[in-house]
């Protein structure tokens, strides 16, 4: 995570590098989110289809709309990495506390999906509680 110097943008945004897994096939979860975050009034600079396994999406939305944005990548399905949960609750608690004077501030996120086989492995539905040994 780093802060976007002000002459790049103009004034002052967050730049974020996020991480995730999805139980669902990686470019049709880009697919949903490209229309989700058009939805919360985010712009989508470019997607990248890599593999069945793996893609990306790199959007842009203004701070004040950080925690529907949060609420977003959630309800996509995605299982974020705790660096990524972390990058976007630091984002949101910033953002709550500076509302007034950085509620317009731009804020650049790229997030790497990867397909997760947790359900392939595991048991239909993957809702089986854990094994002991």
């Amino acid at each position: 995570m780093q802060t976007i110097a002000e002459e790049r943008w103009g004034q002052k945004g967050w730049e974020l590098n996020l991480a995730a897994l999805c139980s669902d096939d990686a470019a049709r979860t880009v697919r949903f989110l490209t229309g989700a975050v058009m939805a919360c009034g985010g712009y989508v600079l470019s997607r990248r289809f890599d593999t069945e396994q793996t893609a990306a999406i790199e959007f842009e939305f203004i701070r004040a709309t950080c925690v529907e944005m949060y609420s977003v990548l959630i309800a996509a399905g995605l299982e974020l990495t705790a660096q990524s949960h972390v990058v976007m609750s630091t984002l949101c608690q910033c953002t709550r506390e500076t509302l007034e004077m950085t509620a317009s501030d731009p804020v650049r996120v790229e997030l790497v999906i990867r397909r997760s086989d947790v359900l392939a492995h595991g048991d239909p539905g993957g809702s089986a509680p854990p094994r002991m040994a």
